[in-house]
């Protein structure tokens, strides 16, 4: 891979953020990998901040948030599918069925200003500018009460690499001790939509271990 690969990678994986040595290996490990993930999934008050490294013959883990930590091999697939359970903190997986299941499209500017604004805004303030966005009223009061009572929240930055270069794909995750929704976003930040999936922490939890084990595309909208 040149030196634009690495480029891309770093841009993508850490933005704005100081290049350590661990951080640097880390990437140059990575330019060899099939597919990476950089996952930060907050709970309560933990979290948790990891590179996932896929390669041919390895899965390998790198903690972000304790840079000094070595990696560890994930050395088979029950083992791979305990760790997600263990980082999801999931007694099981689900696999979600993509096809039917509510899509709110609306633009991710207009969702960052309702987020940031949703402590302050009642729940059908909420909802009302939600629907307003999407067209969807039904759908749009499930969202509108996870941004209000989040207890967990994650980003996920996937990266998949093939003979024209490196491909990558964002996501985030909010939610409530029930629910969840999965936002779906463009890696180019000019670009302004962003596509809301209800999700359970259970199907995240299996959608990103079957990504990490079988190279699966990752909750495309149907």
């Amino acid at each position: 891979m040149n030196d634009n690969g690495l480029a891309d990678l770093t841009h993508f994986l850490f933005p704005d953020e100081v290049m350590g040595q661990a951080v640097l290996d880390q990437l140059h490990t990575g330019l060899n990998a099939e597919r990476i993930c950089r996952l930060k999934y907050k709970e309560k008050e933990e979290m948790k901040d990891l590179c996932l490294q896929i390669h041919k013959d390895r899965i390998l883990v790198i903690c972000n948030s304790n840079p000094e930590t070595l990696p560890y091999e994930l050395k088979d697939e029950s083992e791979t599918e305990s760790f997600c359970l263990q980082l999801f903190e999931c007694e099981n997986m689900k696999e979600l069925f993509n096809h039917g299941i509510p899509a709110l499209l609306m633009s991710k500017r207009k969702f960052e200003e309702l987020k940031k604004s949703s402590c302050s805004s009642t729940l059908q303030m909420l909802s009302d500018c939600l629907a307003a966005e999407t067209g969807d009223d039904v759908h749009s009061i499930q969202l509108a009460r996870v941004m209000k009572c989040f207890m967990a929240e994650g980003e996920l930055r996937l990266c998949t690499s093939s003979d024209s270069g490196w491909s990558f794909q964002k996501a985030r995750f909010l939610g409530d001790h029930s629910s969840g929704w999965l936002l779906r976003m463009s890696s180019d930040p000019s670009k302004d939509w962003l596509i809301a999936l209800p999700i359970t922490k259970a199907q995240l939890c299996g959608s990103v271990t079957k990504w990490v084990l079988h190279s699966s595309a990752f909750l495309t909208p149907q």
